[in-house]
């Protein structure tokens, strides 16, 4: 007869259970199951038919019958004339696709299928309203959360306790809480972002929220998600649900392939194979194997600030102490997000009524109070006032903090950042594009020019010409090639010119005005050039001409149909 003995450990154990040993299994107990990680949880929100639905809110009586979503064809070209735009079915609801109308039919097309057809025209800016409404909406629910489309929201419930815990209660809730937008709206519950799509366009997986006199709720019939709840979807829905799958739904169904449990059933690898990598994505996203991180909805901070006096002010000095308060509130809110301002608005509200504001560029991102005031007193001190101040709204434009990296050997400011608050003091005084480099610009035009900006961007530079702010990043300094350098005047200064009219273009004979006059002993010329005979409003025209005077100063003039002359510059 065979015996089996127990380990001494064991042994002990089981012939004493005693309270010190309960307890320990009681503690690896509570320890192993605080270790287990909780399974993720996401929540799909979706507005079916979204911008169909926003235009069937206010028209109820459409409802009930087949209804159209017309727009114009992606494809067109909205430049040319309305005519070339092709109107296209872009939406329709149950009723109008009982009658055989899909997207993308013509107008014509579809009420010849049903006579009875409704077409009404998108109206995009009512879109944004509502979609707005709906990141408002979500952001009440939880603060991670994923805009995926128009209409479409994905959120996290990990970090909602009461979610993860009663998930069916708490979707009841969350439907309740969005009847005041009058839309129709799916809720449905997945392990993974993309499931969750796809689970709310199941009757089965998802709870809805419809509107007949008064909200309609229906909740989901099977609170777990399974593939064969979805199984009879078409394949081209994958397509909607990531970026990162684009399957050729026609491909697939030469091959039998028409649902997506026909597509799961199949095997990975063939299907890798076959149709590439794409495939594959599909694949684990149906059977629930592909994680992704939401791209979560982080709306940009303001910093705002606004004031409204008790007594109006007619001196600088108060308002400067008063200015001194707000920027430094604004500045502990930019050290606590880790920004700095990169430029500001400040708005005056005068006694009378009048308004005046003003943007100030800095020369790079600053966290300094001090230094922000400074730039306002300098920009202040430029103007007038027409009545006492009352009040003051503050605007910083938020940059994050750029990390530079200096040359070993190359010499650098003892003081950068004074030389830095001197530049952003003097654009204050000077206004926006008035303080850069010139460079010359590569063109045929010989007074063409561009400014570089001396303060923070690179991409901003100021044409001389026209004197505003074009986006150009690619400067290129042009090399005079004359022995003698040409000094060119900004502006050219007009000038009298007595002159020869005999021959095609006139020949100077004399200065008659100018800050140099006198008769002409030389002249090389006429240069004629001309440009932009394209563009009525930018074309030009000028015939230039090298002269010397008796004084022997050596002169660039230009000729300007029909009767202008202009200094271009000096010879040194």
């Amino acid at each position: 007869m065979r015996k089996f003995f127990l380990p001494p450990e064991r042994k002990r154990l089981r012939g004493r259970s005693t309270l010190k040993a309960k307890k320990k299994a009681a503690r690896l107990y509570s320890l192993r199951s605080s270790t287990k990680k909780a399974l993720p949880l996401y929540a799909s929100f979706q507005v079916p038919l979204f911008s169909l639905a926003i235009l069937l809110r206010d028209r109820p009586d459409l409802i009930s019958g087949p209804v159209a979503l017309v727009c114009c064809a992606p494809g067109s070209d909205t430049s040319t004339p309305s005519t070339t735009a092709k109107p296209v079915i872009l939406a329709v609801n149950h009723e109008a696709a009982r009658c055989r109308v899909t997207q993308g039919l013509s107008p014509t097309k579809a009420l010849a299928r049903c006579p009875h057809l409704n077409l009404i025209s998108s109206n995009p800016a009512d879109e944004c309203l509502h979609q707005d409404a709906l990141r408002e909406y979500l952001a009440s629910l939880g603060s991670d959360f994923e805009e995926t489309a128009m209409g479409v929201f994905i959120l996290d419930l990990m970090s909602i306790p009461h979610a993860m815990k009663f998930p069916g209660e708490w979707v009841e809730q969350a439907l309740r809480k969005a009847t005041p937008l009058r839309l129709p709206l799916d809720v449905a519950l997945a392990r993974t972002p993309d499931l969750s799509i796809l689970a709310g366009q199941s009757p089965a997986l998802r709870h809805t929220l419809r509107f007949n006199a008064d909200p309609i709720f229906c909740m989901a019939q099977h609170p777990t998600f399974a593939i064969q709840h979805i199984d009879s979807q078409p394949v081209h829905s994958l397509n909607c649900v990531s970026t990162e799958i684009t399957l050729e739904a026609e491909l697939l169904s030469l091959w039998g392939i028409e649902t997506l449990g026909q597509l799961a059933s199949l095997p990975r690898q063939g299907l890798a194979e076959r149709l590439g990598p794409e495939a594959k994505i599909a694949h684990d996203v149906l059977h629930g194997k592909h994680h992704r991180l939401l791209r979560l909805h982080r709306p940009p901070e303001r910093f705002n600030l606004s004031q409204q006096l008790e007594y109006p002010i007619e001196t600088m000095e108060p308002l400067l102490f008063a200015l001194h308060r707000g920027l430094r509130t604004l500045c502990s809110r930019l050290q606590s997000s880790q920004r700095a301002a990169s430029s500001l608005r400040i708005t005056l509200t005068f006694d009378d009524g009048d308004l005046y504001a003003h943007k100030i560029e800095l020369p790079e991102p600053t966290c300094d109070s001090s230094l922000l005031l400074r730039v306002i007193q300098t920009h202040l001190s430029t103007i007038h006032a027409p009545a006492p101040a009352t009040g003051w709204p503050l605007h910083l434009t938020s940059a994050s903090h750029e990390e530079k990296q200096y040359h070993l050997f190359k010499r650098s400011l003892k003081n950068s950042r004074r030389f830095m608050n001197t530049l952003g003091r003097i654009n204050a005084l000077l206004g926006p594009g008035r303080l850069g480099t010139p460079f010359l610009l590569d063109t045929h035009r010989p007074d063409s020019f561009q400014m570089k900006g001396a303060l923070c961007s690179e991409k901003l530079a100021v044409k001389g010409e026209q004197n505003e702010c074009t986006l150009s990043p690619h400067y290129r300094r042009i090399q005079n090639s004359t022995s003698l350098p040409l000094s060119r005047f900004r502006p050219t200064l007009p000038i009298h010119v007595a002159s020869d009219p005999e021959g095609r273009f006139p020949r100077p004979l004399a200065l008659l005005s100018g800050p140099y006059c006198g008769p002409v002993t030389k002249s090389n010329g006429p240069f004629p050039i001309s440009g932009h005979w394209w563009d009525p409003e930018e074309r030009w025209q000028q015939v230039e001409w090298d002269i010397q005077l008796t004084s022997n100063a050596l002169l660039r003039i230009a000729y300007h149909p029909p009767d202008n002359w202009v200094l271009e510059g000096i010879y040194q």
